[in-house]
């Protein structure tokens, strides 16, 4: 019972966070000029939606991601399929586990890191992995979510006793794209023994 209650909490944060962005996106719809809501509904035409729908859409998920309000629809981006997210190395030292993302980002591009909670290794595919924020800047292609993955499932892990040595976790990226998001990119490891303390 409690798991399923802590579990309530975190969805319940991230529906929160959601919900505040879209009440600022749906707010700001009502202050832009006749000629900018008529771009907005020709534009939204292409997604079966009203031009008031569209604009929460995407500015919902840019004002969550810290971003600039559009006060015009985006402009299509042709879409690169090219792998940005190469692995996910995870360390312990000393009980200090540090999680780590060798990526080469497009340049300019917005990304947002999902994660999962330690799983069995026996689980071959994950489904349940919540967002984590946005991408930390790498440097020299390795970006830090160490911080990002134990600000999400920190506290569950501590108040639950779970497992984390010898346990898969599973790493997402995804591009926000202003005309919609593109797919995950998605890599796994092992959480390490401690240095020394390897089987």
């Amino acid at each position: 019972m409690a798991k399923g209650r802590a579990s309530s909490k975190r969805r319940s944060a991230a529906q929160r966070e959601w919900a505040r962005a879209v009440a600022r996106a749906s707010a700001a719809w009502e202050y832009l000029s006749d000629e900018q809501r008529l771009l907005w509904n020709v534009a939204a035409k292409t997604w079966r939606m009203s031009g008031q729908r569209y604009f929460v859409k995407i500015n919902a998920r840019r004002l969550r991601e810290g971003q600039d309000l559009l006060t015009e629809p985006p402009k299509a981006v042709r879409y690169d399929p090219k792998r940005v997210l190469k692995r996910l190395v995870i360390t312990n030292q000393r009980g200090r586990i540090v999680l780590k993302l060798k990526v080469s980002p497009v340049p300019g591009a917005r990304y947002t890191v999902w994660g999962s909670l330690p799983c069995s290794q026996g689980v071959s595919r994950c489904y349940n992995c919540p967002r984590l924020g946005a991408l930390p800047a790498p440097v020299g292609g390795w970006s830090d979510i160490t911080g990002l993955y134990f600000r999400k499932h920190g506290d569950y892990i501590v108040e639950h006793e779970v497992p984390v040595i010898g346990k898969r976790i599973y790493i997402r990226v995804r591009q926000e794209r202003d005309d919609g998001p593109a797919l995950y990119e998605e890599v796994r490891a092992v959480v390490p023994a401690p240095e020394g303390e390897r089987e």
